[in-house]
């Protein structure tokens, strides 16, 4: 396959040993995609038994991985990876006046307005959640989603710290990001120059994301039961440790950042 430079998910952490970890039961089908890897720590990367990749191509800076089996060729050690194309590039919405404080919803459906949620924000009992468009500052906690359905359109989701949105127990979600407008393409992102955090995704029934997920503090982790079905997505965190996931990945024509050094990705279960 070609060496275009341009990757769908990019690693960060420069210094982090095994800041790409790829457990036994992570399948990956992307033949169009390339992942970055910006560790030189030794390892800088591990790959597990029972583990597939196919991707255009994995390139990592580091020139040590531990390699425990599993299918991932196209894999390129001491290798030059893309740059972050969105530091210091993303507008910061508004979050110093609290529109919502330590919810609870329950019941069959409710319907959310943009604002700032501060504290602990719990969806409880599977609730079906109807997002209306514009931007959600989660700042002061997080979001607590026990089940039940996401979905909106022309949505983003904006970390003013290192609050964060914990995924339990069989969720699905629907959420596209706005086209036009100073968030256009994004879905998820944060305030830069955060710490470093864990976000776990557990147990989703199926994400349909289509935007950029850019978490550059976070330590993503996907778990059992984790399922990406019919993606747009450029992914930029800070490590990542896939277990159990189950992605189909094909490159978008136009995609986020696609001349900045990045490629949109379209994934299917």
């Amino acid at each position: 396959g070609r060496s275009s430079g341009q990757a769908c998910i990019l690693v960060l952490d420069p210094g982090a040993a095994q800041s790409f970890l790829v457990n036994n039961g992570a399948t990956i089908d992307a033949p169009d995609c390339e992942i970055h890897v910006k560790s030189t720590a030794s390892p800088a990367s591990i790959f597990n038994s029972g583990t597939s990749l196919d991707t255009e191509r994995i390139c990592i800076e580091g020139a040590n991985i531990i390699d425990n089996g599993g299918h991932h060729p196209n894999t390129q050690l001491s290798c030059k990876t893309a740059d972050d194309p969105y530091a210091g590039k993303l507008t910061t919405p508004a979050s110093s006046v609290c529109d919502v404080n330590n919810a609870n919803y329950s019941g069959a459906k409710v319907t959310l307005n943009p604002g700032v949620y501060c504290g602990w924000i719990n969806f409880n009992a599977g609730v079906d959640v109807d997002f209306n468009p514009g931007v959600y500052v989660v700042k002061g906690g997080g979001w607590n989603v026990n089940g039940g359905t996401w979905n909106g359109n022309g949505v983003v989701f904006y970390f003013a710290d290192e609050s964060k949105i914990q995924f339990n127990s069989a969720v699905a979600a629907t959420l596209k990001a706005p086209s036009g407008g100073p968030y256009d393409g994004i879905i998820i992102f944060e305030k830069e120059g955060l710490a470093h955090s864990p976000f776990v995704l557990d147990d989703s029934k199926g994400f349909d994301l289509e935007g950029l997920i850019y978490l550059p503090s976070r330590d993503a982790i996907f778990n059992g039961g984790s399922k990406a079905t019919s993606k747009t997505l450029t992914m930029v965190v800070n490590t990542l440790i896939l277990d159990q996931t189950n992605w189909t990945l094909e490159s978008v024509s136009s995609g986020i950042g696609a001349s900045s050094g990045s490629k949109a990705v379209y994934l299917v279960n």
